[in-house]
């Protein structure tokens, strides 16, 4: 039986996706509280989609997909506005976007081999840290947080380019032993 993708986990997605631009457009008018509220909302829905998408049963197709694109884009869009808006300098963009670029093309290269890693704690606890730094940005004016907040950024962007190297190097192994038994499969049958 087909599962119904108008479902609460996939609603509470598509919430998440119309925040993205509310929330871009609360940091460039520099209405900070408000920005932060919207993600912090959306952070929760995540939270909550996802439970309830385990717990009842109603993971789809269209949330395998809708719920990481909601995230990566409120990420994302977040990072970019405090880039452009100064509040986080270019480079911590330019690595973000490298390791996010690198994390798709590697996630295809693994799809397309028939293989599908779920994160592990390391990530989990990489990607909570990273999304508390990015989310300690919109206090940046607090005078006592003004010194503090790029080094948690910094801290938080290195713990996220860590578990990106943990995934990849564990995903390559797993690549390697499956074109080692293959090699070998051939080469048996290539004996008889």
């Amino acid at each position: 039986m087909n599962k119904s993708n108008f479902n609460i986990p996939n609603i509470l997605s598509v919430i998440r996706l119309m925040l993205v631009p509310t929330t871009v457009l609360l940091i460039v008018n520099d209405q900070m509280i408000w920005a932060l509220f919207t993600f912090l909302v959306a952070c929760i829905t995540d939270l909550i989609d996802g439970y309830i998408a385990r717990k009842y049963d109603l993971i789809t197709k269209l949330g395998i997909w809708l719920d990481p694109l909601a995230d990566k884009l409120m990420s994302l869009a977040v990072v970019i506005t405090f880039t452009v808006c100064s509040i986080i300098p270019m480079w911590v963009l330019i690595v973000l976007l490298s390791k996010e670029l690198i994390m798709l093309i590697g996630g295809l290269f693994i799809i397309k081999n028939g293989f599908s890693t779920p994160s592990n704690k390391f990530g989990k606890v990489a990607a909570f840290i990273m999304n508390t730094a990015v989310a300690s940005c919109f206090i940046y004016q607090i005078p006592w947080w003004n010194a503090c907040y790029t080094y948690f950024l910094y801290f938080g962007l290195a713990l996220s380019v860590l578990s990106m190297v943990q995934y990849a190097v564990k995903n390559g192994h797993l690549l390697f032993e499956k074109a080692t038994a293959d090699n070998n499969l051939k080469s048996d049958e290539g004996e008889q």
